[in-house]
């Protein structure tokens, strides 16, 4: 369980390492917490960040932990818990210096909207202004040119813009298919959408391109349809 949940957390975001300039897979030291999915995984400066998820089973175990990887040590270190308590299928993004994670559900099945931000300087999670669309679960976020990007989850086609200096969120143009458990990411000063369930499992893709303000539909993901897959960018590409 736990070599699947590193391979996951793996893919989830890239780190430069100079040890690393070929393609291909090396196995790094396991997070030293219980395996779970549907966690939140970020990039900050030269360090990873995974936490929160569950594990669904008679009785379902959420979790609001959060841990820092360094790829120089290949060690792990726990960080101060997520601010708005136990999740999971929480969106996120990195800003600068700076990480947002919100949406997603809590204890009981409760679907949430609140954003909360956290400083890898000061180890703190601070409340920011809430998600604006519907309560979801499994939406995906990005960054494009010091913007937040969040949308879809729970088969919502909206999608909103988060101005950090503002601290205020704007609708922008939704995409064309409702969907869960997607893959988001940016590239270039785009933003890219896609896979997920849709109903059932899909491998469409779409771009966004925040200066038209307009999502077009992309060549199809090779191989099967998927949803809950997981993607990263690296050198001019994306991967999922």
């Amino acid at each position: 369980m736990k070599k699947i949940y590193t391979l996951l957390f793996l893919c989830s975001f890239v780190i430069s390492a100079d040890a690393q300039t070929q393609y291909g897979w090396v196995q790094k030291t396991s997070i030293p917490a219980s395996g779970r999915h549907r966690s939140t995984a970020l990039a900050c400066g030269n360090r990873g960040y995974v936490g929160l998820g569950h594990i669904n089973s008679i009785v379902d175990v959420l979790f609001d932990d959060w841990w820092e990887y360094d790829p120089g040590t290949d060690t792990w270190a726990q960080k101060a818990n997520f601010g708005g308590g136990l999740r999971y299928h929480a969106a996120g993004f990195t800003i600068g210096n700076a990480m947002y994670v919100g949406t997603g559900r809590a204890p009981s099945s409760v679907l949430m909207t609140d954003f909360w931000k956290y400083s890898p300087a000061t180890n703190t999670w601070t409340s920011v202004a809430n998600f604006p669309g519907a309560a979801r679960r499994g939406a995906v976020g990005f960054e494009i040119n010091g913007y937040g990007y969040v949308g879809t989850g729970s088969y919502y086609t909206d999608f909103y813009r988060y101005d950090p200096v503002a601290n205020s969120w704007s609708a922008i143009a939704p995409l064309a298919i409702g969907r869960t458990s997607s893959v988001g990411m940016s590239l270039n000063g785009k933003g890219y959408c896609g896979t997920g369930d849709i109903g059932g499992n899909s491998s469409d893709w779409y771009e966004y391109n925040p200066a038209t303000n307009t999502w077009t539909p992309k060549a199809s993901l090779t191989g099967l349809p998927r949803m809950e897959a997981c993607g990263f960018t690296m050198g001019g590409r994306c991967y999922v």
